[in-house]
């Protein structure tokens, strides 16, 4: 079976923060495993994007400044591509342009058929959180790619332990086929985590049922997995708590904006709260129907 998670070209949005250098720590790793092509992108949002609607700036002023801009981050891009470059990454490519952060990197992402956007996070809480997110989210919201966020907090790129967290909802299985083709890539451990929000038995039942098929699934496929089947209505809480026991380096999930129950109209929808908090990277995948991927109803 070909691999699902492909990767060919590699978008890395910098703000030139520590954070965002950490993401590119991940995604040279990650190039050179998959021999991706790497566009370091900046976008710099100019005088329009910051400024009071009805405000005039004269044209002139404008260009000027923006260009200033430009300049400096085409230098900035460029000495980053040169220490990349000396510790193996072979095919980098700088682009810079104007406008509002998360719209300038999906359009990108677009333009330049990206197959992955690797991006620092800071995390965002409180009010700030319910009501705007982060710029990574808006990104994880409307891409069709995937998306992995990096935390300021980690320290070696590379992944040892893939957590898989999942329920019985729409869409939660097709990142199934993902976190396997990268525990195979990486030769990590896949630690599979079906979590019952019904309390049932006949729900425990039927996730444990979906659980064992998964395990069973990257099995075949060479892949080490363990399994813990658990009851629990917090989510990001219950794969959290889950991650730091197997001491998990990536988490795998969906990006779905929907919230699926009444917690998570106060919280937030899972893979939100995931991106906010977690002190590891999480990879979001956008909810799509292929039907090359995993449908667990027909194994």
């Amino acid at each position: 079976m070909n691999p699902i998670f492909q990767i060919r070209k590699i978008l890395i949005p910098l703000d030139f923060s520590k954070t965002s250098l950490k993401a590119l720590d991940h995604a040279v790793f990650m190039a050179k495993l998959y021999k991706a092509e790497i566009t370091l992108f900046h976008a710099a949002e100019g005088l329009l994007v910051n400024t009071e609607p009805g405000y005039f700036i004269p044209p002139e002023f404008q260009q000027d400044f923006e260009k200033q801009m430009m300049d400096q981050s085409d230098r900035h891009l460029n000495d980053i591509a040169e220490r990349i470059r000396k510790k193996g990454a072979e095919n980098i490519k700088c682009l810079s342009v104007v406008g509002a952060t998360a719209k300038a990197i999906l359009d990108a992402s677009k333009k330049l058929k990206a197959d992955l956007i690797i991006m620092g996070t800071h995390g965002v809480s409180g009010v700030k959180e319910f009501f705007l997110g982060s710029n990574t989210f808006r990104v994880i919201r409307d891409a069709r790619c995937p998306v992995l966020s990096v935390q300021r907090t980690i320290r070696n790129p590379g992944f040892k332990n893939i957590l898989l967290p999942f329920r019985d909802r729409p869409h939660s299985r097709e990142k199934v086929d993902y976190a396997i083709d990268l525990a195979k890539t990486y030769k990590a451990q896949l630690h599979i985590l079906a979590v019952d929000t019904e309390f049932t038995k006949a729900h425990r039942k039927k996730v444990a049922l979906q659980a064992n098929q998964i395990q069973e699934i990257a099995s075949h496929r060479g892949v080490k997995c363990s399994l813990k089947v658990i009851e629990h209505v917090y989510l990001m809480e219950t794969i959290l708590k889950h991650a730091e026991k197997v001491e998990a380096d990536l988490i795998v999930s969906m990006a779905r904006l929907d919230r699926e129950d009444i917690t998570e109209y106060f919280t937030g929808p899972v893979s939100q709260q995931l991106v906010n908090h977690s002190p590891i990277p999480v990879l979001c995948i956008h909810p799509s129907y292929n039907p090359d991927t995993i449908d667990l109803r027909f194994y």
